[in-house]
């Protein structure tokens, strides 16, 4: 009988040490996202439904999804209307002749234009095309000495931004350095738009790590976004909680942005090889995945992928695993203060594909191991912003 009154009391106990711990959890912060749409844009034969650049952008007031269509034989962009949930026209990418852009790895709609940024790693060339397809313009990134690269895609979140008629790009560090080195390495290149010029401004990666480092896992790598209303520039660290702010592009700030449901992270010396074993305990390891800014709302979003261990049949090298990774969204308002943040379930959403509209974010659920993926259906979820007590 004592036996018994004693795993009662123990269960009463631990009951009530969860729901003082979930109440705690939603006292923490006074905001949460909550789905309260989706949308649904049809997709054919032609259209993969994985797109590492997708830009939402505005003309006459309607909201468009520029949608990057070159993970298969056919080569375009897709732009979709939202707002009739249809395509609303489809540019070609020429592969050869005048017009040729190869090897793409990333477009961007150009703000207040009809013409959009393409960026073509193997020739390191930014193109400017217009609605036809068309090259109006070449820019070479290539400079004695230095390593010049322009990556604009959605995955990660590397938005090209231009400011004063100058067009910035993130760069990498991938080879062995040491501490008194690293903070020396330009985290931005910029390229005059006027002038074709290309530089380097002071904006150097932080001396996060001690003694030796070989960036194999990219632990020195970021995802960044711009407020272009405030002049702001933010970036969030893979294997840091704190995220960097800076307004002129060299001081910077640090800001708390840790998630809840993650121990304490900072980056430290990393020895892995780079195999299939050390890149499998990468992927399933967790991190801060991309941040982006909503200037509609003026807050930010900051992703967190939570651990999770790749399924059988996946592989480090697969863009959509593990498809069963847990994450969550950190939200931030404008004095970069954590408002609130909110778990998801893994199976369910694609989370590398998100994008910020009008009526709030945008998560795609095409993810392979939802139950209701279609292939023929490129499926967002929109999540809107509300009050915890509601």
């Amino acid at each position: 009988m004592k036996q018994t009154l004693y795993i009662i009391l123990v269960c009463i106990i631990t009951f009530s040490s969860c729901h003082i711990k979930e109440k705690e959890d939603n006292e923490l912060y006074t905001k949460h996202l909550e789905k309260c749409r989706l949308i649904s844009l049809p997709i054919d034969e032609s259209t993969n439904y994985l797109s590492k650049s997708i830009f939402q952008f505005e003309k006459n007031n309607r909201e468009f999804l520029h949608f990057e269509n070159s993970q298969n034989s056919t080569y375009d962009i897709v732009i979709f209307d939202l707002e009739k949930q249809k395509v609303e026209r489809r540019i070609p990418l020429h592969s050869e002749g005048p017009h040729s852009v190869i090897s793409m790895f990333g477009s961007k709609p150009i703000p207040n234009s009809n013409n959009i940024f393409a960026f073509q790693h193997l020739t390191f060339r930014i193109s400017i095309i217009n609605a036809n397809g068309e090259v109006l313009k070449n820019y070479q990134l290539k400079n004695p000495g230095k390593y010049v690269r322009a990556l604009m895609g959605s995955f990660a979140y590397w938005p090209t931004f231009v400011k004063d008629s100058v067009l910035y790009f993130n760069q990498s560090c991938k080879a062995k350095k040491r501490r008194e080195v690293y903070n020396k390495l330009p985290m931005f290149a910029s390229l005059d738009l006027r002038t074709g010029e290309i530089a380097w401004p002071s904006l150097y990666f932080p001396a996060t790590f001690d003694g030796d480092y070989t960036h194999i896992s990219g632990d020195d790598g970021f995802s960044y976004d711009y407020n272009e209303k405030a002049g702001r520039l933010i970036c969030s660290f893979m294997k840091y909680d704190s995220i960097m702010v800076t307004d002129n592009l060299c001081d910077v700030k640090w800001y708390n942005a840790k998630s809840k449901y993650l121990k304490s992270m900072k980056p430290n010396v990393n020895n892995h090889t780079n195999d299939l074993g050390a890149l499998t305990r990468y992927s399933e390891e967790p991190k801060y995945s991309h941040i982006m800014y909503d200037k509609y709302r003026n807050i930010y979003y900051r992703f967190v992928e939570m651990p999770c261990e790749l399924a059988d049949n996946e592989t480090p090298y697969d863009e959509s695993a593990p498809k069963a990774r847990e994450f969550s969204v950190i939200i931030l308002n404008d004095k970069f203060e954590i408002i609130g943040e909110t778990k998801f379930p893994g199976n369910k959403y694609f989370y590398k594909m998100s994008f910020v509209g009008k009526d709030g974010l945008y998560i795609s659920e095409n993810n392979l191991a939802n139950p209701e993926f279609d292939e023929n259906k490129l499926v967002f979820a929109c999540f809107k912003i509300v009050d915890n007590n509601k």
